[in-house]
């Protein structure tokens, strides 16, 4: 992960400076140099024909007295097997990073007696396999570090650049110098107060115009009710009844009882009636009542649904077999003119009568 996508978010709503940004500028800057300064140093360099370098032999295994025993055989066992049970954790490696080799088991040589020198030298410095991997490491954070420090300085110019813009679009600001300010006279002063005095009237009498309205709004007129009414009156145990406007004793409180209902009675049987029905609304007292009811009323639906046949004619009649009519024969009677008539523009035909004649 780069360093540049830790950074906060940058905030455009500053007001401008002469002086904004150089000093973390700065720091960028001493930090860079730093940076390569340290990584740069001839310590840290591989020398590449090291004559003084020589590679020393290994020196024997060297063991304690009770390396023999057997009781520390027994007790090792155990956790040489926990050991080789355990599964080997990677550690986790970043893009773009590789894994430093920290455990790198450094030779140990004893020193000759001949070349002192050279002895206390070769000791100091590591051996052939580290000095191999030291480069590649270094490498690779060099190249890691690069990517950083490309990516800052991007976004610095980034930065830069906004806000050179924005320098340039902003408007600049006009301050008053002190000895500009003009220092007013007591009759201008007046004149001003005189002026303010006729706004501030104005304001306020717009005001208080908008909150008579709002209160006029807000006022409910309720009509009142002027026809005939009954008051009641309770002082000193006595309650009284007071008729005003046309109200009477005798039209608001009625003295006759009202008749009884009457029972309703079964219009088929006579008897009390305990029910009624629902279609007709005729009250009945047994079922058979109610059947009959019914009967009657569906009776009647059909009578009413079925077409008039009274007023079907003759010819109906006849074919029905209500009654026998004479055989009649049909006698036409032309008119001697049949021209048609004219109306509206129009032309019309007139259409002959035809006489049922009796035969004989």
């Amino acid at each position: 992960m780069d360093a540049g996508d830790d950074e906060p978010p940058v905030l455009l709503d500053r007001a401008a400076r002469a002086s904004r940004g150089k000093r973390i500028t700065k720091l960028l800057e001493d930090e860079v140099e730093q940076d390569e300064a340290f990584w740069n140093q001839e310590a840290l360099k591989d020398e590449e024909n090291d004559d003084n370098y020589v590679e020393e032999p290994d020196a024997g295994d060297e063991f304690d007295s009770d390396f023999g025993e057997d009781e520390s055989e027994t007790d090792d066992e155990p956790e040489k097997e926990v050991r080789e049970r355990l599964p080997i954790k990677k550690r986790l490696m970043f893009p773009g990073k590789t894994l430093r080799k920290t455990n790198v088991k450094k030779k140990k040589a004893t020193p000759k007696p001949e070349d002192g020198t050279k002895a206390d030298k070769s000791a100091d410095k590591p051996s052939s396999s580290t000095q191999a991997d030291l480069p590649d490491e270094l490498e690779a954070e060099k190249a890691i570090r690069k990517s950083t420090r490309t990516s800052v300085i991007v976004r610095q110019a980034e930065r830069e650049a906004i806000r050179a813009e924005k320098e340039a679009t902003a408007k600049p600001i006009k301050r008053k110098k002190e000895g500009e300010e003009k220092r007013m006279t007591q009759e201008e002063m007046l004149l001003e107060a005189a002026e303010t005095e006729i706004m501030n009237m104005r304001n306020l009498e717009r005001v208080l115009a908008r909150e008579e309205e709002v209160k006029k709004k807000a006022v409910v007129h309720k009509d009142t009710y002027e026809g005939p009414t009954i008051r009641f009156f309770s002082r000193d145990g006595e309650s009284r009844l007071e008729f005003i406007n046309g109200a009477s004793f005798g039209s608001e409180l009625c003295t006759t009882s009202s008749p009884y209902p009457e029972k309703p009675v079964c219009v088929v049987t006579g008897l009390p009636a305990k029910y009624r029905d629902p279609k007709t609304g005729l009250p009945y007292a047994t079922m058979e009542a109610f059947k009959i009811i019914r009967e009657s009323f569906l009776k009647e639906e059909a009578d009413r649904k079925r077409p008039n046949m009274s007023n079907m004619g003759e010819l109906f009649e006849s074919i029905t077999g209500g009654h026998l009519m004479p055989k009649k024969r049909r006698v036409e009677i032309r008119s001697p003119n049949m021209l048609g008539g004219s109306r509206h523009g129009g032309r019309t035909w007139r259409i002959p009568a035809f006489d049922m004649v009796d035969e004989d």
